[in-house]
């Protein structure tokens, strides 16, 4: 700066010397200009000059260069270019634009553009976006929160271990107990399939008997094929192969003495497996549910039922009471057999056989036989009235207001003879016992009465929260605030 000053003031000296002479040319003040600039900028370095780095000036940003976009892109957008390299040879007539137009916002730059001033810009977009996420929790208003379904204690019923089953016990064949609370040891399979019968719903495992069961549905398939024309029995459920309760579908045929028939004719064809599963079964009813459909229940049926109640070791069939009416109407005089035909619920596609407790089998409880009466007329008609269809739609069920009522618990394996714990565990295929599996019915209830007073407890404490949530109650929750409370604190004007 000093060698500046001493050239500036050279300078004045010799411009008021020989101003004169210097400005008669014509291009006198640009000569002298030119080179006072030059001598201003490129100051001469004395030797006693200090070599201070001087502060440069700031680089004024060249016009940005615009880059042409590919065919694809819609015009007349242009992507912007904020290096410092030459425009491209292969496109001298790109359009440049104004050095003094502000740059665009963010938001309008041209999807693909790349730019400085956007790349400072989306920053702190970007750790916005990364920010983490809170989670707001509001405050449950009094008397509004729903009520906790009640909690009961689960239990492992018989059902259960009996459904676990796949092999028989390999024990002397035995009808432990009676039709519906008991088991069975010993068990054979009727085959799938017969020159006389198919096995229906194979999946279910459940094509197993005692031995005179499942020699008498061989039998009876063969006389209703051989003396009555009947193309061969599909049969439903027997018993599982140690009998017990079943997970669905029968509150009997746990002692390997019961056999469903089906009222369909077997095809003359072999069904598949997959046939087995899906073939649907024709009910026998008409419209009305009150009544046999003749297209359908024929003397084909009747002559069918009439067989199976023939044999001795047959003790009760039961049928729908639609079924048992139209039997009654078309035995004309011999009523003998029908005093085994007993009207029951559902049984309206295939009705189901039960034959005596083998005799001397002392762990077999039979049934008392039957009266002897036909029951054709009072008991049938009576049995029609309870299965009446509703004409309209039942009302739904209303919740109940008072304590929680405990669930009723499964048939426990204590429940049971005792000897169905051992035919469950017979074998090598033996289905292992939990302790808890073992609970007597004392237990099970003491477990329900102690949830039963913990659930009472808590539908107590949630009415009285539901008691509490009056108006006022509701105004003064934190749930509801700020905007309940502005109207008590309201600027008037």
């Amino acid at each position: 700066m000093r060698a500046v000053k001493v050239l500036a003031l050279t300078a004045a000296c010799l411009l008021a010397a020989g101003g004169g002479v210097l400005f008669q040319r014509p291009d006198a003040p640009l000569a002298f200009l030119t080179a006072f600039s030059v001598a201003v900028a490129e100051p001469a370095k004395s030797e006693n000059a200090v070599d201070v780095p001087s502060s440069p000036d700031p680089a004024r940003p060249e016009p940005a260069k615009v880059a042409p976009l590919p065919d694809f892109v819609p015009q007349p957008h242009a992507l912007t270019r904020t290096d410092n390299s030459a425009q491209s040879a292969e496109d001298p007539e790109g359009p440049t634009p104004p050095t003094d137009t502000p740059a665009a916002a963010p938001a309008d730059t041209t999807t693909g553009s790349v730019s400085s001033d956007s790349a400072a810009s989306a920053a702190p977009a970007e750790s916005a976006s990364s920010a983490r996420a809170v989670e707001i929790k509001v405050e449950p208003i009094p008397g509004m929160a729903p009520a906790k379904a009640p909690v009961w204690p689960k239990f492992i019923g018989a059902k259960n271990l009996f459904g676990e089953a796949k092999k028989p016990a390999p024990m002397e064949a035995r009808a432990i107990g009676s039709y519906s609370r008991g088991c069975l040891a010993g068990a054979v399979p009727l085959p799938i399939d017969g020159p006389a019968w198919q096995e229906m719903r194979l999946s279910r495992n459940r094509n197993w008997g005692h031995p005179q069961l499942i020699s008498l549905v061989e039998k009876f398939a063969n006389d209703a094929q051989k003396l009555d024309g009947w193309p061969g029995l599909l049969v439903g459920d027997i018993a599982q192969p140690r009998g017990g309760p079943m997970i669905t579908g029968h509150a009997s045929h746990q002692i390997g003495l019961d056999a469903d028939i089906w009222l369909t004719p077997m095809p003359k064809n072999r069904l598949s497996r997959k046939e087995r599963e899906t073939l649907e079964a024709t009910s026998m009813l008409d419209s009305t549910s009150l009544a046999v459909d003749p297209k359908v229940f024929t003397a084909k049926q009747v002559a069918l039922i009439k067989r199976a109640a023939s044999y001795p070791e047959v003790e009760r069939i039961f049928v729908h009471p639609a079924i048992k009416k139209a039997l009654c109407k078309a035995a004309g005089t011999d009523h003998a057999w029908l005093g085994k035909v007993r009207p029951w619920y559902g049984h309206y596609y295939h009705f189901h056989m039960r034959i005596k407790c083998p005799a001397g089998m002392t762990v077999c409880s039979p049934q008392p036989p039957p009266t002897g009466d036909d029951g054709c007329g009072k008991e049938v008609d009576a049995w029609l009235a309870k299965v009446i269809p509703a004409k309209t739609t039942p009302a739904p069920i209303p919740q109940p207001s008072g304590p929680p009522k405990a669930p009723r618990p499964p048939l426990m394996l204590a429940e049971l003879p005792k000897e169905c714990q051992a035919v469950l565990a017979a074998g090598p295929d033996a289905v292992k016992i939990p302790p808890e599996a073992l609970m007597t019915t004392a237990q099970v209830k003491k477990a329900l009465a102690k949830a039963a007073a913990v659930n009472l407890a808590l539908a107590k404490a949630s009415t009285a929260t539901a008691a509490k949530g009056t108006g006022a109650q509701l105004a003064r929750s934190p749930a509801l605030r700020p905007h309940l409370h502005k109207s008590a604190t309201a600027d008037p004007k």
